[in-house]
C-alpha cells in the first residue's frame, strides 16, 4: 500500500509541474504573440507612409513650381493648384501650408494660395 500512495503522491507532484509549465508557456506564447503583432502592423504602417511620404514630396515639387511661376506672383486659385496635383481638397491645403503659402479670397471669390513671403499676413 505505501507503495501506491507513493506512487499516488508523484503522479499528483508531476501534474501540478506540468500544469504550472503548461500556463508559463501559454502566457509566454501570448507575450510572444502579442509582440510580433504590434511589430508587424508598425512595419505594415512605416510601408504604407513610405508611399504616401513619397507622392507628398512630388505634389509639393509641383506646388512649388506653380507658386514660382512669375507668371502668377499673386497666386493660383485653389482649383488649380488641387486638380493638377491630384490632391483632395485637404490634402492640397495641408501641402501647401507645409510649403509656406496662404491662402486668401481671389478678386472673383474664389479660393487662391501664394507664398506668405509674396502676400505677407497683414495683407489681404
Amino acid at each position: 500500500m505505501n507503495e501506491q500512495l507513493l506512487a499516488q503522491e508523484i503522479a499528483t507532484r508531476v501534474l501540478k509541474d506540468v500544469q504550472f509549465w503548461t500556463a508559463i508557456v501559454g502566457f509566454i506564447g501570448v507575450i510572444v504573440g502579442a509582440v510580433i503583432t504590434v511589430l508587424g502592423n508598425l512595419f505594415l504602417h512605416w510601408i504604407q507612409q513610405q508611399g504616401k511620404n513619397k507622392i507628398d514630396e512630388s505634389r509639393k515639387s509641383l506646388l512649388k513650381q506653380m507658386l514660382d511661376n512669375a507668371e502668377f506672383k499673386e497666386g493660383r486659385s485653389f482649383e488649380t493648384l488641387s486638380k493638377v496635383t491630384g490632391a483632395a481638397p485637404e490634402d492640397c491645403r495641408r501641402l501647401l501650408i507645409e510649403i509656406g503659402a496662404r491662402g486668401f479670397t481671389l478678386a472673383d471669390g474664389r479660393e487662391g494660395w501664394t507664398y506668405i513671403k509674396n502676400r505677407p499676413l497683414n495683407k489681404q
